[in-house]
């Protein structure tokens, strides 16, 4: 393989996974970021977020010589063939990307880096806007969203179902996909604009699914049936497939949400069709008092009651809390009256935006706890004994977000289970007959 130089602007989860990656793949990988402290902490091989492996990936490739971080963009860029954005676009209040990150990291990187080089978009970014950076700009620019789950993005960069690329030229698309061609996966050239929406809509869909089983899930409540049977059946489907078909207290974190609320806002602006991806968010909006619901459907008014939480973190697999739909539920219930302690194994302080204690292991926070409430999908809980938990609930209520416990098991302890859609003494599993 011809060995490049690749230059990483923003050391994210995107940008980490995409060092990394790249470095695997026996590139030469310089990092930057605005932040001194983190650069500082990744030169010591100290990565600025959980996910499995990373660290150790990180170690041996600066070991190796492979990866490089650096406090000046200059240095940085410095002979790249390749220099990949991939800083936030957080939203605007209004639904829009703020796109300002990217822009400033453009903007500061032109006049330093060498006039082949390619710069290459990670962001997710509205459809146009890598054509308005190639004409505000003298450079050359490939568009080519990633595709990585927070948790598993470094598994994900180097087993990608497929590679999207968008460029004016079709070399500028070859260059890029000769990266990785290692990885022997498809690579797909084509527009900016589609490759944007590729993205785009990609995160839509799957925020689609998730509110379309929740949708079960209330549905099957309402009807005494098991949501996780029903779904499983519909997955088995080739034309729908299983993935993301899974009901649960709502999607969060920092891709779906942002990423349909950008879309919505675009839509509004060009006059064309959103009603889908208004019902996904108002699905989605309404999860969460839907699993307060089942709390007070069972304590009654909420007032003083003691909620024990585990899971802060949006998903399983990472500490980040940014707009998790857990913080939203322990704030409702906090709204209301109640008195929360929580446990994440991998949060350690809580989220500012949140009064609630933090306790240091899963039994402190349920001790003494009139009732629990599971947010997150940590294998950690499904591994606790029932019998442990009834031992120490107050008033034995198990209310199961994410569907993570054995309901069976919980229930022959005495203590009240309730799922998302799901029944304890119902069989889930589908079997096949002859």
């Amino acid at each position: 393989m011809n060995s490049k130089k690749i230059c990483i602007v923003g050391t994210g989860y995107v940008g980490m996974a995409s060092a990394i990656g790249f470095a695997d793949l026996g590139h030469d990988v310089t990092g930057y970021d605005i932040d001194i402290e983190r650069v500082r902490g990744l030169q010591r091989g100290v990565t600025p977020y959980r996910e499995a492996g990373i660290e150790e990936a990180l170690r041996a490739n600066l070991a190796a010589g492979r990866i490089t971080f650096h406090e000046d963009l200059e240095a940085a860029g410095a002979g790249a063939d390749y220099v990949v954005v991939a800083v936030g676009t957080p939203s605007l209040p209004d639904g829009s990307a703020d796109l300002s990150a990217v822009h400033a990291a453009v903007e500061a990187l032109v006049p330093v880096i060498s006039k082949d080089a390619v710069i290459v978009l990670r962001s997710t970014v509205p459809v146009g806007t890598t054509d308005r950076l190639a004409d505000a700009h003298d450079a050359t620019f490939v568009y080519a969203p990633e595709f990585l789950r927070e948790g598993s993005a470094l598994h994900d960069f180097l087993h990608p179902d497929r590679i999207v690329i968008g460029a004016e030229a079709e070399s500028h698309a070859e260059g890029y996909a000769a990266l990785l061609e290692s990885l022997g996966r498809p690579a797909f050239a084509t527009t900016y604009r589609n490759a944007e929406l590729i993205k785009s809509f990609s995160n839509a869909f799957l925020a689609l699914k998730i509110s379309f089983a929740n949708e079960v899930a209330t549905f099957c409540d309402a009807v005494d049936a098991d949501a996780l049977a029903v779904l499983r059946g519909v997955g088995h489907d080739r034309r729908i497939g299983a993935a993301f078909l899974t009901p649960g207290i709502g999607f969060g974190g920092p891709c779906f949400e942002k990423d349909v609320k950008a879309l919505l806002h675009a839509s509004g602006e060009l006059g064309v069709g959103r009603e889908l991806l208004a019902a996904t968010m108002r699905v989605n909006s309404a999860q969460p008092k839907y699993i307060v619901r089942m709390l007070e459907e069972e304590l009654g008014d909420l007032a003083g009651a003691h909620i024990a939480v585990w899971g802060l973190a949006f998903k399983a697999g990472t500490d980040d809390v940014r707009d998790s739909i857990a913080v939203r539920i322990v704030n409702e219930l906090v709204a209301r009256g109640a008195h929360t302690v929580a446990y994440d194994p991998a949060v350690r302080e809580a989220p500012p935006e949140i009064n609630c204690e933090l306790r240091h292991t899963a039994m402190d926070a349920i001790e003494h706890a009139d009732a629990l409430l599971v947010l997150t999908e940590w294998d950690e809980f499904a591994a606790i004994s029932p019998w442990a938990i009834a031992k120490r609930l107050i008033r034995g209520v198990v209310v199961d977000g994410r569907n993570i416990l054995d309901p069976q098991a919980i229930a022959a302890t005495g203590l009240v289970y309730r799922g998302v859609g799901r029944r304890p003494t119902s069989d889930t599993q589908l079997e096949a007959v002859s």
